[in-house]
């Protein structure tokens, strides 16, 4: 009986050192769940009648509002507090992406319409999700096109010559900034983003002061007004950067970005790991839990989570196929847990101590308690030590990934982790001991013992009866 008590008393010692769970903060950076309405999931079947397609990657597929919402918790459970979904609006009966608008006042039919995009909305909202429309600058009958846009190749390729509002004349810009204003009052979404394509545009003119702004650019363009840009070179980067072990790993960007690998105008991160003969499980696994600790606004496209492919249009839009294996989606669901669990590791600053060719090592430093952040992303088993410079030395390091447990030896924390492995610690005191919590465990032991023994003597004496 004692020496189960002290293994009792040993385990509680364990757990009272751990960071209390902190509360959750209203200031959350944004984590984005970006989502191809026709290609996501097709909730409602009556509204496919104009949906003619012979597996045609090229047509509609019937994707709609419907099965985002069917989809909510699905996209909450992997940590994501905000959806971000292609144009809604009525557009070209063949246009699978929705870019190609008709009508700026009328959200699209084959969608579910405007009923069931403003349900969307209202259980995104209930189960504490925001919501951002991206919107698309094709100019229709009211506008004036733009003579110079900047494109990449994927855009290139689906717009050809397709005018685009020119979003730099004053008369475009009061039109378009009254249909956005009119959408938002009406939906109550949370903010808009764009795929911005000329230079000079601004952000603020264009789209209402009560919503988040968001610039895309896939192109050397110059963008104003925004809150946040997702730029495709750093997109790139990034994707460049975990495609392979071994790869050089970025330290920090720009105050404003917003960060992902990829957007539905790039190539897709799996295709870049593909390349590099690499598990793309692992990959994005690795990449992902790199970007869920960033101190911003972050992006994933839907289907990246079973390691969708694809280099053009239309193979990086495939249809999600929610069937397959859910080794990504469980680990993104098990990490965003423990981030949101300790949320204070975001409100103070943070440091990246290590860099070197796919190991990195960020320190946060809070006014609670502190984290050191650890990603070996190298081809082989490593061990980086860190000294009391870098970790106070009457602290230890408490895994909350993986679990590992480091302590100080000689001065030294030495960080041992697996290739392609990433665990997350919180810098905690060695020992320490919640009295009462232990007071109140041991006493259910004991009465708990008391029970079986009263128990036991009861039955004995039924049975001498």
């Amino acid at each position: 009986m004692k020496k189960f008590a002290m293994m009792i008393i040993v385990f509680l010692l364990t757990l009272s050192a751990l960071p209390v769970q902190a509360e959750r903060n209203a200031q959350d950076e944004l984590r984005i769940y970006s989502i191809l309405t026709d290609r996501f999931m097709n909730g409602d079947e009556d509204n496919n009648k104009d949906i003619h397609n012979e597996k045609d990657n090229n047509l509609p597929y019937g994707g709609d509002f419907k099965g985002i919402i069917d989809k909510i918790e699905y996209i909450k459970k992997m940590g994501f507090n905000t959806v971000h979904v292609s144009p809604v609006f009525e557009h070209e009966k063949n246009d699978y992406m929705g870019y190609k608008v008709s009508d700026y006042k009328t959200i699209s039919k084959r969608f579910g319409g405007e009923k069931e995009f403003k349900q969307l909305v209202y259980l995104a909202h209930k189960n504490d999700l925001k919501v951002i429309i991206d919107m698309p600058a094709v100019a229709t009958d009211e506008f004036t096109k733009a003579s110079n846009t900047k494109m990449n190749k994927i855009e290139q390729s689906y717009f050809k010559d397709t005018p685009i509002i020119d979003l730099t004349n004053e008369a475009n810009i009061k039109r378009y900034k009254q249909y956005m204003t009119d959408f938002v009052n009406k939906t109550k979404v949370d903010g808009l983003s764009m795929y911005v394509m000329q230079d000079n545009v601004d952000l603020s003119n264009v789209f209402p002061d009560n919503v988040t702004k968001i610039a895309i650019t896939n192109s050397d363009t110059n963008v104003l007004g925004y809150d946040y840009i997702q730029k495709g070179t750093t997109a790139t980067q990034i994707a460049q950067a975990f495609k392979n072990v071994d790869q050089d790993i970025p330290e920090q960007y720009s105050k404003k970005e917003l960060l992902a690998s990829d957007n539905y105008f790039m190539p897709r991160f799996t295709s870049y790991a593909v390349k590099e003969n690499m598990f793309p499980g692992t990959r994005i696994k690795q990449m992902m839990a790199y970007l869920f600790v960033q101190k911003q606004p972050v992006s994933m496209t839907y289907g990246t989570e079973i390691a969708m492919n694809g280099e053009k249009l239309p193979d990086i839009h495939q249809l999600l196929d929610f069937r397959t294996d859910r080794e990504v989606v469980d680990y993104l669901g098990q990490t965003s847990e423990v981030l949101h669990k300790y949320k204070e590791m975001f409100d103070g600053t943070s440091k990246v101590i290590y860099n070197e060719k796919g190991e990195q090592i960020i320190y946060f430093d809070t006014d609670k308690v502190d984290f050191v952040f650890n990603m070996n992303d190298t081809s082989k088993s490593t061990n980086v030590t860190l000294t009391e410079k870098d970790v106070p030395g009457d602290k230890m390091l408490s895994g909350l990934l993986i679990g590992d447990r480091i302590h100080v030896k000689d001065g030294k924390f030495n960080l041992i982790t697996n290739r392609e492995e990433t665990e997350l610690y919180a810098v905690i005191p060695p020992r320490g001991l919640n009295m009462g919590y232990v007071i109140a465990s041991l006493l259910t032991i004991v009465l708990f013992t008391i029970f079986i023994i009263g128990a036991a003597r009861n039955r004995r004496k039924n049975l001498q009866k």
